[in-house]
Parts: structure tokens; C-alpha cells; sequence
């Protein structure tokens, strides 16, 4: 599975990009998420699915795709109305709180992917 991390610097960026990267070093650098210096994670699986986790490091938006399917993963106790500001990608952004979730989510929504399981979260 192909890792790719940013790694920010101010306004410049290195992107980090490990080719075949096991559950555990997608972990660890999900763990550096922190919306300063480390703001997204990609993981791309051969079959064309990638997972992308933005932010931390107490909220994060993930989001699944493929090239035709795009899905976000849902936080079901996250309300409409309350904004959540965060840095994914090096853009600061403002996000419903319905699609922020947790790091034990986003932990949790990783470790599937890699499994091939992603389908058992909940997304949007």
C-alpha cells in the first residue's frame, strides 16, 4: 500500500511517500497528524481505493474513494450547526462537526482499510 504524508515546513511542503507501507507506519504517521506540520495522510491500495485522513489532532475528516465513488466517514453524534475549523492538505477549512470524528475513529477507519473491511464504517 502506498503511503504519502505531508510534511510542511511554513508555507513549503516535502511530501513523505513510503510505497509499501504495513498498518503500523500508516498508524504511526496518522499519529503525527496535527494540523500544523503533518495535515494529510493518503493510503493507496493497488486495487485503485484510497483512504485520505486530514487535520488532527483532535479532529480529522476522513474520506474514501476511487476515482468514482467519493464518500466521507460520518460522525453520528456530531451536530449540523457546529463548525469545526481544521487543516487538512495545508488549507485551512471550516467542517461540520457531522464529519469530523475522532482519532480513535479515524484509527479505527484505517485499520479497516487495510483489512478491506472499510465498508463497515459509516460514511456519507
Amino acid at each position: 500500500m502506498r503511503l504519502t504524508a505531508d510534511m510542511r515546513d511554513g508555507v513549503h511542503n516535502l511530501d513523505v511517500e513510503i510505497l509499501d507501507a504495513n498498518v503500523n507506519e500508516a498508524l504511526d504517521w496518522l499519529s503525527k497528524l496535527n494540523g500544523k506540520q503533518h495535515t494529510l495522510l493518503n493510503l493507496e491500495r493497488e486495487d485503485g481505493w484510497q483512504v485520505m485522513v486530514g487535520g488532527g489532532p483532535i479532529h480529522y475528516v476522513v474520506t474514501l474513494g476511487n476515482g468514482d465513488d467519493n464518500l466521507t466517514l460520518e460522525n453520528p453524534v456530531g451536530n449540523q450547526s457546529t463548525i469545526v475549523e481544521l487543516c487538512a492538505g495545508g488549507q485551512y477549512g471550516e467542517y461540520s462537526e457531522t464529519i469530523c470524528v475522532g482519532q480513535e475513529r479515524a484509527v479505527n477507519a484505517v485499520s479497516l482499510f487495510f483489512q478491506g473491511r472499510e465498508r463497515e464504517e459509516q460514511w456519507g
